[in-house]
């Protein structure tokens, strides 16, 4: 089972928000053979969903890490095609279909299990191969290649090219992210967490890793911190709780149980932890620009939040939020609110089917990223 397949426990379901904003609509082409489900052309297709290979993109795309390697699928009728290596960039060996299919079979198995999530299925259950597949290791170990990518193809034996895929290999970056539990007074004074369902450091750094990792070769590092303990009975602490939310009397001001990231944001910014390029907080409940969602970000603050009422993939969907804030692109649809909305390129209309699968959707954080989007959130300066 590879090493980036999500720990396999019992799914907390996704709590699914209204879709009241959607800054920039993603549309990506898709190849004729995923349209109509055709199996008489070749084509370069992914094999364990969310490694790193784009399918729904013309040509395909493909990650590959820079000192690693990746695999890919070739739909090959009649399995006569050659494919172009280019020694001087990418090592390109075919390998053993059987036991390449045996673990396929065994990822639809896991995947297929009646108590995995529907979003974490809808993302991960891999494609049926038959006879016509082929399967070839990728290896990026010569030198790092930038995006568009360096084309590899697939050839007849009269020199046609039958199928193109899009090669990046892309250095390893690393994200230094902090993890801060809540805590207030409770019973008797003693602290109390703030959040009904606290969060877990080392399962929300998995996931996150599990995600990005495979698919933009982007790890996320653990800053060890402590718990964040906010006494409102102290006057220090209630001053600065009033300066932030407006209030002139700040005897009365108090530690709210839904926090307001607009009005508190900057409260929580002295809270940040040393040495961290993110630092999450975990509350019990959000607002942010009139809604109650399971994350926000705090745009140019490098802080985010995540709630009780969260999904598994929020901690990721918010550093993307954070990645797309650095973002060099014209357009940073991934900067504070951009989301990802799947559209059917024949009618325009959402592909439902598809947006389930995007990490970066509004309403419910899948677990796709995809190709296009990748140098996305690869500018950050470090």
């Amino acid at each position: 089972m590879p090493a980036s397949w999500p720990r396999i426990g019992t799914p907390e379901e996704t709590i699914r928000q209204p879709r009241s904003e959607r800054l920039k609509v993603q549309n990506f082409a898709l190849t004729v053979r995923t349209r109509t489900g055709e199996p008489d052309m070749a084509a370069f297709q992914e094999v364990f969903r969310r490694s790193g290979i784009d399918e729904r993109r013309s040509p395909p795309g493909m990650v590959v890490p820079f000192g690693g390697s990746n695999i890919v699928a070739l739909i090959d009728l009649g399995r006569k095609l050659k494919v172009d290596p280019n020694p001087h960039a990418l090592g390109i060996k075919e390998i053993d279909g059987a036991d390449t299919l045996r673990r396929v079979m065994q990822a639809r198995d896991t995947f297929s299990a009646p108590d995995i999530d529907p979003q974490l299925r809808a993302a991960s259950l891999p494609a049926t191969f038959n006879g016509d597949a082929r399967f070839f290791e990728i290896n990026g170990r010569i030198k790092p290649i930038g995006f568009p990518g360096l084309e590899v193809v697939a050839r007849s034996a009269g020199r046609k090219i039958e199928a193109k895929l899009h090669v990046v290999v892309l250095p390893e970056i690393k994200i230094k992210v902090a993890f801060r539990n809540v805590m207030i007074p409770g019973s008797g004074g003693a602290p109390a967490f703030h959040a009904k369902k606290p969060c877990s450091e080392q399962d929300e750094l998995l996931t996150m890793n599990n995600i990005w990792k495979p698919q933009a070769n982007i790890r996320f590092e653990r800053v060890p911190s402590d718990w964040l303990v906010i006494d409102d009975s102290q006057a220090a602490v209630k001053q600065e709780l009033a300066n932030a939310t407006g209030m002139k009397d700040a005897s009365l001001a108090t530690f709210p149980d839904v926090i307001d990231v607009e009005k508190l944001k900057s409260f929580f910014a002295k809270h940040k932890v040393p040495g961290a390029h993110l630092t999450i907080f975990c509350v019990d409940k959000l607002r942010s620009k009139g809604s109650f969602p399971n994350g926000s970000f705090a745009r140019s603050f490098d802080l985010a939040f995540i709630s009780s009422q969260r999904g598994p993939n929020t901690s990721a969907h918010e550093a993307g939020h954070f990645l797309g804030y650095y973002s060099k692109s014209a357009t940073k649809a991934w900067d504070s609110n951009g989301h990802t909305l799947e559209t059917d390129p024949k009618t325009g209309k959402e592909n439902t089917a598809e947006d389930i699968k995007m990490l970066m959707r509004d309403g419910g954080a899948g677990w796709k990223i995809p190709f296009n989007l990748v140098k996305e959130f690869r500018d950050f300066p470090g």
